[in-house]
């Protein structure tokens, strides 16, 4: 299709919802664009601590994502588990970082994954 003289090009796929997580209202969102898959968790009005994981290929036998924190709080050396070979860009702002709190949160991505 062309809109204004230029070709329109298929945008990313991008889900989002607001859920109460803990008795605070959470904004989700997740979207896959073709590189990399962008996740903001937000119980603030602002993204809190940017964090970014790449899938290791050194080697071929990644068995996680190394992590760093580009912005805001920062992330433990290790590894997140992954099952697609896209870096993950993940914005987290949580008021409680309780297990409960991740367990439900992850529950709640499951719903509007894009992956």
């Amino acid at each position: 299709m062309i809109a204004n003289g230029c070709a329109q090009q298929p945008g990313p796929l991008s889900k989002s919802a607001e859920v109460c997580i803990g008795g605070v209202s959470t904004r989700l969102i997740a979207t896959a664009y073709a590189n990399r898959i962008f996740v903001v968790v937000s119980q603030r009005e602002n993204l809190g601590t940017l964090i970014s994981a790449t899938r290791e290929s050194a080697t071929g036998l990644a068995t996680g994502l190394p992590r760093d924190s580009l912005l805001g709080g920062a992330a433990s050396s290790g590894g997140l588990p992954g099952t697609r070979p896209a870096d993950l860009l993940l914005a987290l702002n949580l008021l409680d970082s309780s297990r409960a709190t991740f367990h439900e949160v992850m529950r709640a991505l499951d719903a509007i994954k894009v992956w």
